[in-house]
């Protein structure tokens, strides 16, 4: 932890201890008494967090108790204590003697007990991406043996509080979406037939870092003719030809706040997808501009399936019509808990202000073993939903 005085985390101190608190009536809403946060978004979330590699053996994490009079607990390695984030207040290590495991939880229970902070019901991420799911039933039994009165699932605790962005959070949101304006428009004066989908990639994240972009929480999508067939194809050694289609699908990222979009282009005329994407894009804004203040997720998913029905021609190429919450995250995902249909997520959403998602539609031709589609990142305000990129959605022609 610093004790420098320096800051340089891209949120102030204030807004972090903003996030803690509202943490913690979400914690008392649930009734948990001490939450064990390992997701890496949320140690993000919370503290400004971040490591290159989350070892599924370790169980690093942040204890928050309910008693906002108790500084929440860092556990790590050791060796990572040098780059905890100045967020941290108190920290506790171990694995000096080279163990990490299960040292972990034995430290991690040990510590909570001596300090007289598992009475209550204690609450694991068990929906969290790291530690490995062994090493989180290690923790609770862990934690019963302690003392705990009740080890319960804490999952998406944090991420409720997360739906809702600040001002801040926003604005790097919006700076994700024009920073992948840019790349768009470097590929689109770029793109020659040879180059490879790994080429085209490299391009992509180059633009994005060069402007400011993080390394987004899911590997971009690239994808060349028969190839666009596979909706989650990573890009490999094929190189476009002449008259074939180009599917991009990433998520620029500024200080890991996400900007999901999804575009196509094709090298040379292709008048079947472009009256699809066509449509699509109109559906968007139709769709877009019905919403108000505090309407549910799931009235747009309901709006989305009637303008694909409605637009002709679309539906019997569907493969997907949706969308999920957005917001910081690093890899292995940037897809949230909540999505717009009430039967895909894991809570209902709202597009209250500050509310960030995505809207999408997939296509594909099975026949022809190709696909194409629409998605454009959300942004709920008090007057309705804004969609900030502006490069066309529709087919870009080379």
């Amino acid at each position: 932890m610093s004790t420098s005085g320096e800051w340089p985390l891209p949120f102030p101190r204030e807004e972090y201890a903003d996030r803690l608190a509202r943490t913690r009536e979400e914690m008392q809403r649930r009734e948990i008494d001490l939450l064990y946060v390992t997701s890496p978004a949320n140690l993000y979330y919370l503290l400004g967090h971040q490591s290159v590699w989350w070892d599924g053996r370790n169980v690093t994490g942040l204890a928050v108790p309910l008693d906002a009079g108790v500084a929440p607990i860092m556990f790590d390695t050791w060796d990572h204590a040098p780059g905890w984030s100045p967020a941290v207040q108190d920290g506790v290590t171990y694995g000096e003697d080279g163990f990490y495991y299960p040292e972990g939880p034995q430290v991690v229970a040990a510590t909570l007990r001596d300090r007289g902070l598992l009475g209550g019901r204690a609450a694991l991420e068990y929906w969290s991406w790291a530690p490995a799911g062994p090493a989180l039933q290690e923790l609770a039994a862990r934690l019963t043996a302690a003392g705990a009165k009740d080890v319960v699932d804490g999952s998406w605790t944090v991420d409720h509080v997360r739906l809702l962005k600040s001002p801040r959070e926003l604005e790097y949101v919006r700076e994700a979406l024009a920073i992948a304006d840019v790349a768009y428009e470097t590929l689109a004066a770029t793109l020659e037939p040879g180059m490879s989908e790994r080429e085209i990639m490299g391009l992509l994240y180059h633009e994005c870092a060069r402007l400011g972009g993080d390394e987004p929480g899911i590997r971009m999508m690239v994808r060349t003719g028969p190839n666009t067939f596979n909706f989650h194809h990573p890009a490999s050694d094929r190189r476009i030809e002449a008259g074939e289609l180009l599917m991009i699908d990433m998520s620029a990222a500024r200080h890991h706040y996400h900007g999901n979009t999804a575009r196509a282009f094709c090298l040379g005329e292709d008048p079947f997808w472009a009256e699809k994407l066509s449509k699509l894009a109109q559906a968007r804004d139709e769709t877009v501009a019905q919403l108000r203040p505090s309407d549910p997720t799931q009235r747009l998913q309901d709006l989305m399936d009637a303008a694909v029905d409605a637009a002709g021609g679309l539906r019997e190429y569907v493969w997907w019509v949706g969308g999920y919450v957005l917001g910081a995250t690093p890899p292995p995902d940037w897809v949230g808990h909540v999505y717009l249909s009430d039967e895909e997520g894991f809570e209902a959403g709202r597009f209250d202000p500050g509310f960030v998602a995505n809207w999408e539609v997939q296509l594909w031709d099975v026949p022809r073993k190709e696909g194409v589609g629409v998605i454009d990142t959300m942004i709920a305000t008090e007057t309705g939903v804004e969609i900030p990129a502006r490069f066309s959605a529709t087919l870009t022609v080379v």
